[in-house]
């Protein structure tokens, strides 16, 4: 069948076109930017990846020196990295990427001399959990 220049293509041609048109449009749909999360309308979706143990100088400062390993484990938490050749150091290692691909990185070092604490060595904190801190893990941006 010709077309002439005078005359529409037929009715299910149309409709066949239009199905086309709606299925390409969902499809771009389920791409778009829709918060803070994405990276842009034709890139995946990326999530936030907090990992290690989330630190702040509130628990830091219940740990003092001559407390035995067990009640740094109870405050702190078990440690990211225990060095199997050097255990007189437990390292706390925090890192939280965001979706963007920027990440902060946050360490604490608890040094033993005889399985007591000897001393801290630990990177700026926190002061306490606070809800508007994107490290925090379970953060969700407003």
């Amino acid at each position: 069948m010709t077309l002439n220049s005078d005359q529409s293509p037929p009715a299910s041609a149309r409709r066949l076109l239009a199905l086309l048109i709606c299925i390409c449009a969902a499809a771009l749909a389920g791409c778009a930017a829709r918060g803070t999360t994405s990276s842009g309308i034709f890139e995946p979706y990326r999530t936030d990846l907090p990992q290690g143990n989330y630190l702040t100088s509130e628990m830091l400062s219940k740990v003092q020196p001559g407390m035995p390993k067990a009640a740094v484990r109870l405050a702190l938490g078990t440690p990211l990295l225990n060095e199997m050749f050097r255990p007189d150091r437990w390292i706390y290692v925090f890192r939280y990427q965001h979706p963007s691909g920027d990440a902060v990185t946050r360490h604490a070092i608890v040094y033993f001399k005889d399985d007591l604490v000897e001393r801290i060595e630990a990177d700026q904190m926190p002061s306490r959990e606070d809800p508007n801190d994107p490290a925090l893990p379970g953060f969700r941006p407003k």
